[in-house]
């Protein structure tokens, strides 16, 4: 019989994490390797490979590939995408440029925006107008879309994004434009808005839209590449042709290659949504439906906050001052992560990030070249890291190196010792991840003392205890192979494709019979895009949002309704009222309300990996899982009390057994990532494999 293997991998700014699952045995291994920055797919077939060997597998053995990755992400920051232009309606070529005319910061007069993705030249506009219900109020002219492609052909542009006003409500003139420049440009991506997103607002449309086409050529070059070495029979994993390979979008799904292809700016902001999926399943494993997860990079940290087991999900997201209106878990990414550069500011305060050493150099521990002390080098300065450990299985570290850094960097210049200095790097850190925790939590209306607080990734679990302790949250769950989550999610998602259309009418005037009318339609695409990735009937999942707001607002709530129930529609008011109880502290039901836009998202069920139940064992760790102890500096709760060092025993966390406990101050080591107790804490781990600790107060 053979084998059934699937892997995953997710490609970080210093690391790639990979993973490898037998649905046979329930074995699962982990690998972590350097991101290789010129060419991503290299790591990722690298760690793959590395993941399958430690249980004897190979590309045969594949019948499923998952990866999550930053590629659209980091062009995006970096404006490293393709020469693209944009087309619209005469009168509105400055519609990219003016935007909703806010400011990053509102009295810096000495700002710099980021370059556009489209320069002012390359934006084209021709006659033709529709009005807000999709009626035509000037007929296209074609004689200007050719004008325009004769520009764009000889500006050597490689896509093109096409929006019209109110093309929403009507996609003629938009499907038309498209025709004629494909027919005038071959080679080059034209992508039009209403198949990227069928709202209203059109600035955030055409930011949308350009986004994707800005992407498109460069994601396919990548996924291209990545797909050639997956299967290179040579220099890569082997892999089958016929077998699936998915790519993770930034609402926690699944994409097929051929959908991310065509739709590259559904993977932007994607990078760590698997870890909030896998984040979630393992929580529900543990009976936690209310979790706040901390992902703690090289780069950054990314916050997400789950209710009741379900992400929360936006579609008003930004990467670098670009709006994008597609869904996205919602996600605060803060710079605070394990490669962020401490320094001094001009008033002489200690600041940690946002600035990064990322993969190239890394920290100065690393030996590869970095010359500013980072929070991975106070980690290891402070005993949090064993000098003769080796990160991912293979990385080295020079204790000398980051001590001298320190000390010339921070420590002399505002006078402190090594040790105090190491330590308050970490305490800046601990605070900017603090507030970025409060940012979902606090002033969105939840308590953070009702969540457990699930740091992951390579840094998340060496850092989860303070900050807890910082927000009065009593318990920290550190899941399984925390450092290789974010890969764990791409075996865990679902396929998603989302359709979200504008129809604003009143609750009265819609009525039941109108929205019905939408959904079916809505429906009914959703499930032919689930029949084209090969998701059998059975495995096909509906879910329907209503957009509502009361009548003169300008925004709206999405309500999520119950399609099995008959009544969804006479109790839409209700839900809708109460919803905006619970955002925003108040609610008018006397007050009209209006639909703005109906959702349906169409979710292809797969089948979750069954993840290995742990052997029960007592509350004493078996001797096997002590691996030694070393000196560990802990900073004190009270900040005006000095720090010191304390013993502290390691544990081998693949020794130990369900319902084994320790007390801090501890270690407990694994491949991925370092959990630290701090003194007080207690961790007690679950039969599911997560490490429950309660966070001394």
């Amino acid at each position: 019989m053979s084998r059934r293997i699937r892997v995953a991998s997710d490609v970080g700014g210093t690391f790639t994490d990979s993973i490898a699952y037998d649905e046979a045995t329930q074995t699962i291994t982990v690998s972590k390797v350097s991101t290789t920055p010129v060419n991503r797919a290299q790591g990722t077939v690298t760690g793959l490979k590395r993941a399958l060997g430690l249980q004897d597998g190979t590309g045969s053995d594949v019948v499923y590939v998952g990866h999550g990755m930053t590629t659209t992400t980091n062009a995006v920051i970096q404006r490293k995408g393709a020469r693209t232009a944009f087309v619209t309606n005469r009168g509105f070529r400055d519609i990219l440029l003016i935007g909703r005319q806010n400011r990053p910061t509102l009295f810096d007069i000495t700002i710099v925006r980021p370059e556009q993705l489209v320069p002012r030249d390359l934006c084209f506009t021709v006659r033709g107008r529709l009005g807000p219900g999709g009626t035509e109020i000037e007929p296209l002219n074609e004689a200007d879309v050719h004008e325009v492609a004769a520009a764009i052909k000889a500006a050597d542009v490689e896509a093109v994004g096409v929006l019209f006003l109110h093309s929403y409500a009507n996609p003629t003139h938009e499907e038309r434009v498209r025709k004629i420049l494909e027919e005038a440009l071959p080679g080059v991506a034209v992508c039009i808005s209403t198949e990227i997103n069928s709202e209203f607002r059109e600035y955030e449309r055409a930011s949308t839209t350009v986004l994707n086409a800005y992407l498109r050529p460069l994601m396919q070059e990548y996924l291209e590449s990545l797909h050639g070495m997956l299967v290179d029979t040579q220099e890569g994993l082997a892999l089958s042709s016929e077998k699936p390979v998915m790519v993770m979008d930034a609402a926690g799904g699944l994409m097929s290659l051929d959908s991310a292809r065509l739709k590259p700016v559904h993977t932007v902001l994607s990078g760590p949504a698997g870890g909030v999926v896998a984040s979630a399943h393992v929580a529900h494993l543990a009976g936690i439906p209310d979790i706040i997860t901390m992902d703690i990079g090289g780069t950054s940290t990314d916050i997400s906050l789950i209710r009741k087991g379900r992400p929360e999900i936006t579609r008003s997201a930004s990467l670098e001052t670009v709006p994008i209106r597609l869904p996205v878990i919602d996600i605060n990414a803060i710079g605070a992560g394990g490669g962020s550069i401490a320094w001094i500011d001009d008033g002489g305060a200690l600041r940690v990030g946002p600035m990064s050493a990322e993969a190239v150099p890394g920290p100065v521990c690393y030996g590869r070249g970095g010359t500013l002390p980072t929070v991975t080098d106070a980690n290891l300065v402070l005993g949090r890291f064993d000098e003769k450990s080796r990160l991912g299985g293979d990385l080295g570290l020079d204790l000398a190196a980051a001590r001298k850094v320190i000390e010339e960097k921070i420590a002399d210049p505002i006078g402190l010792d090594l040790y105090e200095a190491a330590a308050g790097i970490l305490r800046v850190a601990h605070a900017n991840i603090v507030r970025g925790i409060r940012v979902v939590s606090i002033e969105r209306g939840y308590d953070p003392r009702e969540f457990a607080l699930v740091p992951f990734g390579g840094a998340g679990p060496m850092h989860g205890s303070p900050v807890a302790r910082e927000l009065r949250m009593p318990h920290v769950m550190v899941p399984p192979t925390p450092g290789i989550l974010c890969a764990m999610g791409q075996l865990i998602s679902d396929l998603r494709h989302d359709f979200i259309e504008t129809h604003i009418a009143s609750y009265e005037s819609m009525g039941v019979d109108g929205a019905l009318t939408i959904i079916r339609a809505q429906v009914a695409k959703a499930n032919a895009h689930l029949d084209h990735d090969g998701v059998p009937q059975e495995k096909h999942d509906i879910e329907v949002k209503i957009d509502v707001r009361y009548l003169g607002q300008s925004y709206d709530l999405p309500i999520l309704v119950d399609m099995t129930d008959t009544h969804f529609w006479e109790k839409l008011p209700g839900n809708f009222h109460a919803a905006h109880a619970a955002r925003f502290g108040h609610a008018d039901p006397s007050n009209p309300i209006e639909i703005v836009g109906i959702g349906v998202t169409g979710i292809g069920r797969i089948d979750t990996p069954v993840l290995p139940k742990l052997a029960e064992g007592v509350s004493q760790p078996p001797s096997a899982a002590l691996k030694g102890s070393r000196k560990i500096y802990f900073e004190p709760f009270n900040q005006l009390e000095k720090g010191e060092f304390q013993d502290a025993p390691i544990y081998d966390r693949a020794a130990l057994l369900a319902g084994n406990t320790i007390s801090g101050p501890a270690v407990v080591e694994e491949i991925s990532a370092t959990t630290i107790l701090y003194p007080g804490d207690r961790l007690t781990v679950h039969v599911s494999g997560n490490m429950i600790v309660e966070v001394a107060q």
